[in-house]
This record gives structure tokens, sequence and C-alpha cells, in this order.
């Protein structure tokens, strides 16, 4: 007759043992894929997804933000090489390019910023770079007085900008006296700034107002005054772009078409509040039929813009 033998059971303190270290090698994968993970993110390559309007009609925000969720789904995604955001930040790859479309924190004195609680981060196009002059004449933009070709928003039909007027302004004896805009009072109990267009002079605000200077105070600070102009009456002038900022806009300048939120609206932004830039477009890879994929390379038209005198 055979003998079985029959095989000693662990100790109970040996079984927690093992089933600890298991745990700890769970725990050691997952922190391990974390860490890549945010290394890319941070360092190598990020997407983004475009919500809304405010970039029509080169980029497609989905079903807008009325459904942040399936806007994420149907939305363009961009996608951002953070290593160039690093080197531009330690100043290896210069400033970011008239025409560049950037992803950027929303500035603490931006509209929807003041209406709300968080900070969000949105995308835009870079207009002016630090030192150009800048202004807009009935929905014309100028930098260095040159008048850019906005084909490149116009040409589908779907897109016509608004005929407004940016910065106009009073002043007596060289200085601003008065900004010229019209406020929409809001359900938050804030101002939102409407400015003036073609046909329609917005009233002139002093510059000392409380909401002048929260969301144009950068604006005064930074403007160029003929030593020509004429005194109390509205002139048009060119706002200079200080150091280390820049004057973005969407492409979508249509308010009636959803249009952008952008530095007409707070201003220029500082080059730490852009997050990256965008270089593809990578995802749907098709629209109606028609490849979606492609690069994001600025208007041909912004080469043209000279250097400010």
């Amino acid at each position: 007759m055979e003998s079985t033998t029959i095989p000693k059971q662990q100790p109970l303190e040996r079984q927690e043992e093992a089933v600890f270290k298991k745990i700890l090698l769970e725990l050691k994968s997952y922190l391990e894929a974390l860490i890549v993970a945010f290394l890319i993110v941070t360092f190598a390559f990020n997407t983004v997804g475009v919500v809304g309007s405010s970039m029509r009609p080169n980029l497609n925000g989905g079903v807008g933000r009325a459904s942040i969720i399936k806007s994420l789904f149907t939305g363009d995604r961009v996608f951002i090489p953070k290593y160039d955001t690093w080197l531009r930040r330690m100043g290896i790859l210069g400033n970011y390019q008239r025409g560049d479309i950037v992803v950027v924190r929303e500035p603490a004195n931006a509209p929807s910023a003041v209406m709300g609680e968080r900070r969000q981060f949105f995308i835009k196009r870079v207009i002016a770079v630090p030192g150009d002059h800048l202004r807009i004449d009935a929905g014309q933009v100028y930098v260095n007085n040159y008048p850019i070709d906005q084909s490149f928003i116009s040409s589908s039909g779907e897109i016509t900008p608004d005929p407004i007027y940016f910065p106009l302004i009073n002043q007596a004896n060289g200085q601003v006296n008065q900004f010229y805009v019209d406020w929409i009072d809001t359900s938050y109990g804030t101002k939102y700034p409407s400015l003036p267009y073609e046909n329609y002079i917005a009233k002139p605000w002093s510059v000392s107002d409380k909401n002048v200077q929260l969301y144009y105070g950068k604006v005064l600070d930074n403007l160029a005054i003929p030593k020509d102009a004429q005194e109390n009456t509205a002139i048009l002038v060119d706002l200079v772009i200080p150091k280390d900022h820049y004057f973005l806009m969407g492409d979508n300048r249509e308010a009636s078409r959803g249009g952008s939120e952008d530095s007409r609206y707070f201003g220029p932004i500082t080059s730490m509040s852009i997050a990256g830039k965008a270089t593809a477009v990578i995802w749907p890879p098709k629209r109606e039929g028609q490849w979606n994929w492609r690069s994001l390379k600025p208007p041909a038209d912004f080469a043209n813009i000279p250097n400010p005198q």
C-alpha cells in the first residue's frame, strides 16, 4: 500500500507576505506606467481636442460646448510637441511665429474666466509677436501697417469677420483719457465687453473705470499715440505688443456664429501662458469623405508681414 504525502500549508504570516509582495508588484507596474505617461505628456508630446466654434472654419470644434464629451469625440484633435514648448521657454527656439496655432491657458481677466470659477485652456492663432504694432480697422487686421489677407478665414463663405475697431480711444496732451467699449450685463453679475464696429460707435469710458482697467489695462499701457493726433475725438491707434507677450485671435471673428473670445477682449497674453504649438490635425482621419489629417502651417500671407519700424 502506497503512502500519500500531504503538503504542508504555509504559515498564515507567509501567505500574507506573499499577497503583500504581489500587491507591491502591481502598484509598481502602475506607477511605472504613470511616470512614463507623465514624462511623455510633459516633455515629448500631447494631443488636445478642439471644443467650440472659435477656430472655424479651419478647425472643427465638434458639437460645441453644450456637450464637452461629444465634442471631444467629434471635434478635431491636434498634435502638440511638448519639447517645442520647453525649448522656447529656455530661449533656444525663440518666439512663436505669426500665424502659429497655440494652446493657451485662459488669462485671469478673460471674460469667461471672470464669469466662471475655472481658467480653462483654449486654442487660438498668434497674430502679432513682441514689438509688433497692431490695429483692427472695420474688421481688417493690420500688423506693422500691413493689412493681412484674411481669405484663410472668409474664402469658404462660412465666416465673415465683424467690422470692429480696436483700439479706439480719446486722448488729450498725448495721454489716453477714454476707451470706446460697451458693456453687456451677464447673469453672473459681471460685464462683458463689446467693441465698437462699423456704423456703431460704442460709448467712451474713462480709463480709470474698473472694467476698462480689468480687460484693457495692458492695452492702455502700450498704445502708440501719434504726435499730431486729434484731442477728445475718437481715433484708432496702434497697440504695441509688449515684451514676452503675444496678441491672439480665433479664426472665427463673427459674433453671430459663436465668434472667438480672444486678445480683443483681454489684451496680449504672456508667453508663459502658452502651453504648446499645434502642428497637425490627427483626428478624425476623415470628414465628409475627405482626409482630415493635415499639418497646421501659418497662412501664406503672414510671411509678408514686415518687421516693426
